[in-house]
């Protein structure tokens, strides 16, 4: 039985205490991910955004980015980072306040929504080039997965009875205990926050559907994606509690992305140096290794 019904026309898509509009978002990456967009159409969008311009400047001469010389310029800054690195780190460092909050109705400490999140959006780029998807869009869907987390957090706050069992949003388990509480669950309350942003299709539905890939259509090749990214999330960032696979090597998951052992140790690696330099974006303290791509 349903307790706590919720209404998706009463959602409220607004989200404080984020510098950029999320509405930016889908325009910037659909910018980027046209291999015929002017370079001068994607700087004009951020050079109008005085928190995405302070946000580049910022990261280019980060610790890890610096070239060793002060960049003062948005242009120099763009160029120094590359358009794809640019909409990554924007996207990650919108949402970096908004995930490092605790979900204490799911059990979740404080910055570890915000690991997961970063996580997955790294193993779903990385299986996009794969797979042959497009790396933005998969970044994108990796990162803002859960993002249904938060906004039925804030419902919850209004019924402080309310706790799951279950926690991390790859748990199947939680989808079905949202479900009987809510009528809806945080795939789809996620999906319809996205949609309100401007979010195109490719991106929303795998969100969406991200528990029922074969409700996916023509995107179900993305969603499934989604699926494997999640086994993966808690051996990037080296947690072995909580997880639906077991940290270190996952058989199935290498069975099913047809990798030898070895090289799925290897893209794990690779996966927790990124993971590294975005830690380190956000905490700013320098991250201890190369990133490889």
């Amino acid at each position: 039985m349903i307790s706590h019904p919720i209404n998706l026309e009463d959602i409220q898509p607004e989200l404080d205490g984020i510098a950029v509009s999320p509405q930016i978002l889908p325009k910037l990456q659909k910018l980027i991910s046209d291999c015929n967009t002017n370079p001068d159409e994607i700087r004009d969008m951020i050079r109008m955004d005085p928190a995405l311009s302070a946000m580049i400047l910022k990261t280019a001469n980060s610790a890890y980015f610096n070239p060793g010389y002060h960049i003062d310029s948005i242009d120099d800054g763009i160029m120094h980072l590359g358009f794809s690195d640019v909409y990554q780190i924007v996207t990650m460092l919108t949402f970096s306040e908004l995930f490092a909050e605790p979900l204490k109705a799911y059990g979740i400490s404080a910055g570890d929504f915000w690991k997961r999140s970063v996580a997955c959006a790294f193993a779903m780029e990385r299986l996009a080039r794969k797979y042959s998807e497009d790396p933005g869009v998969a970044y994108t869907v990796g990162l803002l997965h859960g993002i249904g987390m938060v906004f039925l957090e804030r419902e919850i706050k209004d019924a402080p009875n309310i706790a799951f069992n279950a926690s991390l949003p790859e748990d199947v388990a939680l989808e079905k205990e949202e479900m009987e509480i809510f009528g809806i669950n945080h795939a789809k309350f996620g999906a319809a926050m996205m949609r309100e942003w401007g979010f195109s299709d490719e991106v929303v539905v795998p969100v969406l559907n991200q528990f029922e890939p074969s409700q996916a259509g023509k995107h179900e090749r993305m969603t499934c994606l989604v699926s494997f990214a999640k086994r993966m999330i808690s051996t990037i960032i080296n947690d072995p509690a909580n997880t639906v696979a077991a940290p270190g090597s996952d058989p199935l998951l290498i069975a099913l992305l047809h990798l030898s052992k070895e090289e799925y140790l290897k893209v794990v690696d690779q996966l927790r140096a990124n993971f590294e330099k975005a830690e380190s974006l956000v905490t700013g303290k320098a991250a201890h290794r190369p990133i490889e791509v």
